[in-house]
């Protein structure tokens, strides 16, 4: 199974693992949806913290604190590399990531927030919506994750890495590969903002597939790590989208 997501990929490298505790020592759905929703809240409530602070900052006449906004960055992707890699972590590292990426989008979110009031709470309806809508489409089966289906998106999601890859070089000489605002820009956005929603599709395949096997259950937490990746990526998408559209 692939996933766009590559945390999820790491489940199929602990397919096997199962320690024989019984049933009730594996990964359920309940149990992984209920650890989702206490780490999307986590993230959500350092998140809303950090933009008040941020704004604060702003309103004060301070910049937006540098060291926030990257020291939580860098720090979130060390802790997600280390999930990925060693998922048995995963109840310790998975609300340590949910703190570092909401006081990273909370710095985000203060900034959009300043210079587009209202957006904020805009960007987190419409991503609840779209979770809500991905999982409903994936759970009565309306849309079904084929081969097709996941190559893909799998593909897309590497064609967007690598598109912010060179981006990120051309900005670093500073150019822009990608247009900031105008139709193309707005047409390129609603692009990447449904190949993530669509990977969400696999996402809740992959964790379905990987509570069947009887994955451990420290899985629970990795699953809803993985979870909030995705999460995290939409939103990001969604803000700068609404953004465009100002």
């Amino acid at each position: 199974m692939q996933s766009s997501n590559p945390a999820i990929s790491a489940m199929r490298n602990a397919a096997g693992v199962y320690n024989f505790g019984g049933v009730e020592a594996g990964a359920t759905i309940s149990g992984t949806t209920t650890k989702s929703i206490l780490l999307v809240g986590l993230t959500m409530v350092v998140g809303y913290l950090t933009m008040n602070y941020t704004l604060s900052q702003i309103y004060s006449g301070q910049a937006i604190s540098s060291l926030l906004m990257y020291g939580s960055i860098i720090g979130a992707l060390i802790v997600a590399f280390i999930t990925i890699f060693k998922p048995t972590v995963a109840p310790i590292t998975a609300p340590i990531y949910a703190v570092l990426e909401g006081a990273a989008l909370g710095t985000l979110s203060g900034a959009f927030e300043f210079q587009y009031p209202g957006i904020v709470t805009t960007a987190v309806m419409s991503t609840f919506v779209v979770v809500m809508t991905m999982l409903f489409l994936w759970k009565y089966k309306i849309v079904v994750p084929t081969q097709r289906f996941k190559s893909i998106i799998t593909g897309a999601i590497t064609g967007i890495f690598v598109l912010y890859m060179i981006q990120i070089v051309f900005s670093l000489f500073g150019g822009s590969l990608l247009p900031s605002s105008g139709p193309m820009s707005i047409l390129i956005s609603l692009i990447i903002c449904t190949v993530a929603a669509f990977s969400l599709i696999l996402d809740f395949e992959n964790i379905q597939i990987a509570v069947d096997e009887g994955l451990p259950k420290h899985f629970e937490y990795y699953n809803a790590f993985s979870l909030l990746v995705t999460i995290c990526w939409l939103y990001i998408e969604i803000l700068k989208l609404l953004s465009k559209r100002e």
